[in-house]
C-alpha cells in the first residue's frame, strides 16, 4: 500500500482469503507493507492447533475479541508474542479487526505440547501511561504521545483514530511507532 495513509477501520480496503495454517475459517487479509496485514478474522474463526512462528508477532486488536492461549485482547489491546512462544489455542468468537506484525518470515510450526512456554505481553494503547522517551512494547516498536523526529521512516498507527502510515514525520496524539525487521 505504499507511504499512504489508511484507515484501518475502513471496511471497504480490498483483502484476500486467506486460510492459515491450523485455523477453521478463512481471514480477510489486508497487506500494507513485507511485516504488516490487517486482519478480519469472521465470528467463529479459530485455531486449535497448537504451535508457534518461529517470528514474534505483535498486534494491535482494532474491534471484535481475540484470544490467545487464554489471553483475551479487546479493542485498543496491544499484544506481543515472541518468536518461538507456544500457543495453545486461538479464537475470535464474535469476530476481530486485528493489525498483525511479524519480526521475520511468518512460518507456523505445530505442536504436539499443549501449554504456552513463552510471556505474551497485553497493553491497553489508550489507557498506559507513557514515560518520557515513550513506552517500548517490543524489541521493534514504543508507543510515544510526544512527536519526535524519526531518523528513518517506520511504520505509525495512530492509537484512537486507527490509522496507519510509512513515514519519518510522526503526526500528534498517541502513536505506535514500529520498525520494521
Amino acid at each position: 500500500m505504499g507511504t499512504t495513509l489508511v484507515d484501518l477501520l475502513d471496511a471497504a480496503l480490498p483483502g484476500d482469503a486467506v486460510l492459515f495454517p491450523g485455523c477453521t475459517a478463512t481471514a480477510q487479509t489486508v497487506r500494507l507493507s513485507d511485516s504488516t496485514s490487517l486482519l478480519r478474522l469472521p465470528p467463529g474463526w479459530g485455531r486449535p492447533q497448537h504451535g508457534h512462528y518461529l517470528a514474534g508477532e505483535e498486534f494491535v486488536v482494532l474491534g471484535g475479541e481475540l484470544q490467545i492461549s487464554g489471553v483475551h485482547y479487546l479493542p485498543g489491546h496491544h499484544g506481543w508474542l515472541p518468536a518461538g512462544a507456544l500457543r495453545h489455542s486461538g479464537a475470535a468468537p464474535v469476530g476481530a479487526l486485528v493489525l498483525s506484525c511479524f519480526t521475520g518470515s511468518a512460518v507456523w510450526v505445530p505442536s504436539d505440547r499443549d501449554e504456552p512456554d513463552g510471556p505474551s505481553l497485553r497493553t491497553p494503547l489508550a489507557g498506559v501511561v507513557i514515560p518520557d522517551g515513550g513506552l517500548p512494547l517490543t524489541p521493534s516498536s514504543v508507543l510515544r504521545d510526544t512527536p519526535v523526529a524519526l531518523s528513518h521512516p517506520a511504520e505509525l498507527v495512530t492509537v484512537g483514530s486507527w490509522t496507519w502510515e510509512r513515514s519519518h514525520l510522526m503526526p500528534e496524539g498517541r502513536v505506535l511507532v514500529r520498525w520494521a525487521s
